[in-house]
């Protein structure tokens, strides 16, 4: 929807907090009153984006079909890049920006923490699944493993808005990520 991807582009560019409303509508060239009709808010707008990234992981962790333990890692290494790929340009530092502007607005706050719980529950269940197959062997609440690879994974991309070459991100990604898998035997 060019809706998105123009609040992708204005907030990425002026920031959550100076973005208006019309600057949006006028980049998507719609109407203010249309973009109205799909979203009363910036904060409403935000939560779009929010169930765009999340429909997106679950393509990017759906199509990493594995058939063994070897296939699981390999396909895990190559997630980082992958994901990088199909998110919507600018998408990470809109992210990033609306975090810093939550601790100002409750609602984005709110927002913010559903939407990291689902993506936890979205990546605990794609873990479970594994589990289940044989793949992986986890002591504890597969929760808490979710959990610690989006932090990873948000972590990585912190350093990558900050200028960190992508190709050593994508070395930090692989190297960890088959650290804490080969473990889980």
């Amino acid at each position: 929807m060019r809706i998105l991807q123009s609040a992708v582009d204005r907030f990425s560019k002026n920031g959550f907090d100076r973005t208006k409303m019309d600057e949006i509508s006028s980049s998507a060239d719609v109407s203010k009153g249309t973009l109205y009709n799909y979203f009363n808010s910036k904060e409403d707008l935000f939560h779009a984006l929010c169930d765009d990234s999340l429909e997106l992981l679950k393509i990017q962790l759906d199509t990493l079909f594995t058939s063994s333990k070897n296939d699981l890692i390999s396909n895990a290494e190559l997630f980082y890049e992958n994901f990088q790929k199909i998110q919507k340009e600018g998408t990470a530092k809109v992210f990033f920006e609306a975090l810093s502007e939550s601790t100002r607005n409750p609602k984005l706050q709110e927002i913010l923490i559903k939407h990291r719980l689902k993506i936890i529950k979205v990546v605990e269940n794609y873990l479970q699944h594994q589990i289940s197959k044989g793949f992986l062997k986890v002591d504890s609440n597969p929760e808490y493993l979710a959990s610690g690879l989006v932090s990873l994974f948000d972590g990585i991309t912190a350093g990558s808005l900050l200028g960190i070459p992508e190709e050593f991100n994508k070395k930090i990604w692989a190297v960890t990520i088959r650290t804490i898998l080969s473990t889980l035997e």
